[in-house]
């Protein structure tokens, strides 16, 4: 259930998480059909909220906030409780899928009487481009897959282009691979009159700071379905 309330994250709220989505490519709210899930520590063991029991509030700002959670009949020497932010989205990746299954963060106890400790947390997630993702038109995309040395596809793999570092820093790109491993990596800054070095890096487990990379030229590279092996 999700309700609309002006500007919460400005005012005394009660208790709770807030989460802010934020689309990597545009820096702004995502497209597509997405969905926020929260899991809760029981004895070290997670479980999941049923989304449609937990009550949501929507910011005109764009932060889902989760006001009532950890709200007890007495909440005196209560500690906080850990709770996990997990986003299932249509169009786009959680950039925190490279390393994690979700972003962990601990909600205080509070009662009618007795305030949390401290300002209720807001989560930022970030969200990459998947591998459809509806990039404008005139935008360049390199569009590939990532194996590791048996030619096994490598899912959560995050790939990025390189700033050749011929003038002005470059704000590049990054997404990461989907379960088939397969990729769409927006170039919009990347120079065309050089080699442009691709970047794959292997998610850890098993094996972090694995990498495969392959040197590119632009546009010829558009036309192509780059297949990079992680060594």
């Amino acid at each position: 259930m999700t309700r609309h309330y002006r500007e919460l994250e400005h005012t005394r709220l009660p208790a709770g998480l807030g989460v802010r989505l934020v689309d990597d490519y545009t820096r702004q709210a995502p497209i597509g059909g997405k969905q926020i899930y929260l899991d809760v520590d029981e004895a070290g063991a997670w479980r999941e909220l049923a989304p449609e029991l937990v009550r949501r509030a929507l910011t005109s700002s764009g932060v889902i906030w989760f006001p009532w959670l950890e709200r007890r009949r007495d909440a005196r020497g209560v500690a906080p409780r850990k709770y996990r932010v997990r986003v299932a989205a249509e169009l786009s990746t959680p950039a925190y899928l490279y390393d994690a299954e979700g972003v962990e963060v601990l909600v205080a106890p509070y009662d009618d009487a007795t305030p949390p400790a401290g300002t209720p947390p807001i989560v930022e997630i970030a969200l990459l481009p998947a591998a459809n993702y509806p990039f404008g038109p005139g935008v360049p995309v390199l569009h590939g897959a990532v194996e590791d040395v048996s030619g096994k596809r490598v899912p959560r793999a995050l790939v990025s282009w390189i700033d050749p570092e011929l003038g002005p820093p470059l704000v590049t790109d990054e997404v990461l691979s989907d379960d088939a491993g397969e990729f769409s990596l927006p170039m919009r800054r990347a120079p065309r009159t050089t080699p442009i070095d691709i970047v794959a890096r292997r998610p850890p487990p098993p094996d972090p700071g694995k990498r495969g990379t392959a040197s590119v030229q632009l546009p010829a590279v558009l036309s192509t379905f780059l297949t990079m092996q992680i060594l």
